[in-house]
C-alpha cells in the first residue's frame, strides 16, 4: 500500500445511486449547517469554516480494503497511509465495491461427503457437484473527516455465510470502525468499532481459495485498540467485547471488554527487491473452549482456551514464500486435543499472454484430533493461476484437493479421514 493512489471522478449516474447509501446520506446531512439546525433544534457549534466535500473512487485502496481472500488484520493502517492523498481540511468520501464469482466442479470418493472448505458440506449430495454463484459482494465507504479522524464501513452480501436457508444469502455490516491518527505526526494511532481482530496473518498466496488457518482461526469482533505503525515494526493491541464474536473469538461474559487480541509484524529489507516479514499474535479467548462443537451460540463456553500465531513472508524478486502456524494453548474439550492449523506456500509472479499473472502452490492443514481418529485432520492442496486482466478484474483457476472430512458441526460423529474431494474452481473478482 502506497501513499499515492489513483483518483477518478465519480460518474454522474453512479453518484446518484451511491448517494442513496445511508452512510453517505449521514455524512452529507451532518455537514450541512441548516440540516444540523433542523435536527438539533439549534445552530451547531461554530467549528470554523465548513470544508468542501470531495467524493471519489479509488480502485487501489479498495482492492486492498475489500480483499476477502487476504483479510489482513491491519487494514486500518491503509486509511492512515492515504492521508497525503486526502489532505487535511477537505472532507473526503471514497466509495468502492467488489464482487467475487465462482464456478466449482468437484468429485468425492465418499457419497454425500464434500470436504472443500469453501462451501458448507451440506450444500451437495451424491458423489459429484457443480456450483455457480456469487460468493460475496462488498460495498464500502471511507470518510476522511480531518487530519486525525477516518472512518471505514463495509456492507457484505454473502451466499456462503447463510446458515438457515440454502442459497438465500445474507446482508450484514461486516466492518465499521473509526481510526484516529496521523502518521506524518506520530506512528501511534487508535481505533474503535467492528473489524478484523489484530490476530494472525490469515492470508494466502493462492488466487481464490483461502488456506486452512483462516477457516480455523479467522476472527472478527467489536472493541477498541491502539497501534504503532513504524517503518519496520507494526504492533496493535485490541480489547474485545465479551461473549461470542464472528467465527473464533469468544469469552464467557458479555457486557465487558474481557477478550484481548495482540499482533506484531516486523519487516526486514534484504535487498532492493527482497524483504522478509515476520509476525506473531495472541488471542485470549477462542471458541475452542466449550464441550460442543459450534461457533454461533454464545451460551456454549468454558474455561478460557487462548491461541497464538507465528507467520512469515519472504519475497525475493518475482518469488514469494509464506508460512503460518496457529494453535490453541490447551486441548479443545470436544476432541481432547489442541486445535492447530498451518500453511506453507510459494508463488511466482510473471506475465502470461502479456497479462500480469501469478502461479502458486499451497499446502495447508488443520489438526484437532489424536493420530488415527476419524476427525484428526482437514488437509488442502491448491494449485493456482491468477491473471490480472485489468486494474478492476482478476480471473483465477485452481485445482483443489481436499483430504479428510472433519466439519465443525458433528465433528466427533460424522468425520471420515478417508474422504478425498477433487475440485476445479474458477473465479472472477471485480473491484472498483
Amino acid at each position: 500500500m502506497t501513499r499515492k493512489t489513483r483518483k477518478k471522478a465519480l460518474p454522474g449516474l453512479l453518484w446518484s445511486i451511491l448517494a442513496l447509501s445511508p452512510w453517505l446520506q449521514a455524512v452529507l446531512l451532518v455537514s450541512s449547517s441548516a440540516a444540523q439546525e433542523a435536527i438539533l433544534g439549534k445552530p451547531p457549534l461554530d467549528a470554523g469554516p465548513v470544508s468542501s466535500i470531495a467524493v471519489r473512487t479509488d480502485t487501489e485502496l479498495f482492492r486492498y480494503m475489500l480483499d476477502f481472500q487476504n483479510r489482513q488484520n491491519s487494514k486500518e493502517v491503509a486509511l492512515l497511509l492515504n492521508h497525503d492523498t486526502w489532505g487535511d481540511d477537505q472532507l473526503t468520501v471514497t466509495l468502492g465495491g467488489q464482487a467475487r464469482f465462482s464456478l466449482l466442479a468437484a468429485t468425492t470418493n465418499t457419497a454425500d461427503k464434500f470436504s472443500y472448505l469453501g462451501r458448507f458440506p451440506t450444500d451437495f449430495s451424491g458423489d459429484s457437484a457443480t456450483d455457480a454463484r456469487v460468493l460475496q459482494a462488498n460495498t464500502a465507504m471511507t470518510v476522511h473527516a480531518g487530519s486525525w479522524v477516518n472512518f471505514y464501513g463495509e456492507l457484505l452480501f454473502s451466499d456462503v455465510f447463510s446458515f438457515a436457508d440454502f442459497k438465500q444469502g445474507s446482508l450484514q455490516t461486516r466492518q465499521a470502525y473509526a481510526v484516529f491518527g496521523d502518521l506524518d505526526v506520530t506512528p501511534w494511532y487508535a481505533f474503535v468499532g467492528k473489524k478484523n481482530l489484530s490476530f494472525g496473518d490469515m492470508s494466502t498466496l493462492s488466487p481464490f481459495t483461502q488456506a486452512v488457518p483462516w477457516h480455523y482461526f479467522g476472527a472478527l469482533g467489536e472493541g477498541i485498540g491502539a497501534g504503532y505503525a513504524g517503518e519496520k515494526l507494526h504492533v496493535a493491541v485490541q480489547a474485545v467485547n465479551g461473549s461470542r464474536g464472528i467465527r473464533v473469538a469468544d469469552s464467557e461474559e458479555k457486557g465487558k471488554l474481557n477478550n484481548v487480541a495482540a499482533n506484531a509484524i516486523y519487516t526486514i529489507d534484504i535487498a532492493e527487491s527482497s524483504r522478509l516479514q515476520l509476525g506473531s499474535s495472541f488471542l485470549l479467548g477462542t471458541i475452542y473452549d466449550g464441550n460442543v462443537a459450534e461457533h454461533l451460540d454464545p451460551a456454549v463456553s468454558g474455561e478460557t482456551n487462548s491461541a497464538y500465531d507465528i507467520n512469515a513472508l519472504l519475497q525475493v524478486g518475482q518469488w514469494s514464500f509464506a508460512g503460518e502456524f496457529v494453535s490453541t494453548v490447551d486441548d479443545w474439550p470436544v476432541t481432547n486435543h489442541p486445535v492447530r492449523a498451518y500453511k506453507t506456500e510459494a508463488a511466482y509472479d510473471t506475465c502470461l499472454f502479456e497479462t500480469p499473472s501469478r502461479l502458486s502452490v499451497s499446502w495447508s492443514e488443520g489438526i484437532q484430533g489424536d493420530e488415527g481418529t476419524e476427525f484428526e485432520f482437514n488437509n488442502q492442496l491448491v494449485l493456482g493461476l491468477g491473471m490480472q486482466v485489468s486494474p478492476h478484474a482478476l480471473l483465477t483457476a485452481e485445482y483443489v484437493r481436499s483430504i479428510g472430512f472433519a466439519p465443525l458441526l458433528g465433528i466427533t460423529t460424522v468425520s471420515d479421514r478417508d474422504v478425498v474431494q477433487n475440485s476445479a474452481v474458477f473465479g472472477a473478482t471485480l473491484v472498483f
